[in-house]
């Protein structure tokens, strides 16, 4: 999976998460979005951490994807602000895709 499939894939799910912040009917899909989110975000940083020595935009996307759903020890269900911080993500999914495809029409 190139990076824009994993970028668009992540910004679905956060997308479909954000709906889901708010509908207290559906808290396990909202549960295994955050899970699966943030397991596809440390994988790709896991393996940029290896591959590179510079940190790119894509990575630090992940890096802030990352971040935002630290919950640390508080359940996710006790998390404030998750809309918010969802909505971060989203915007910086957003920004990223567009750094990347802007540097593929200059090649």
């Amino acid at each position: 999976m190139d990076n824009l499939e994993m970028l668009n894939a992540l910004l679905d799910m956060t997308t479909e998460a954000e709906e889901l912040a708010s509908d207290i009917e559906k808290p396990e899909r909202l549960r295994l979005l955050v899970v699966e989110m943030r397991s596809k975000a440390r994988k790709v940083r896991t393996r940029l951490r290896r591959d590179r020595q510079i940190e790119t935009r894509y990575e630090l996307c992940m890096i802030g994807l990352l971040e935002e759903l630290d919950f640390g020890r508080v359940s996710w269900r006790n998390v404030t602000a998750l809309e918010a911080r969802l909505g971060r993500i989203r915007e910086e999914i957003d920004r990223t895709i567009g750094v990347i495809k802007a540097s593929r029409l200059i090649m």
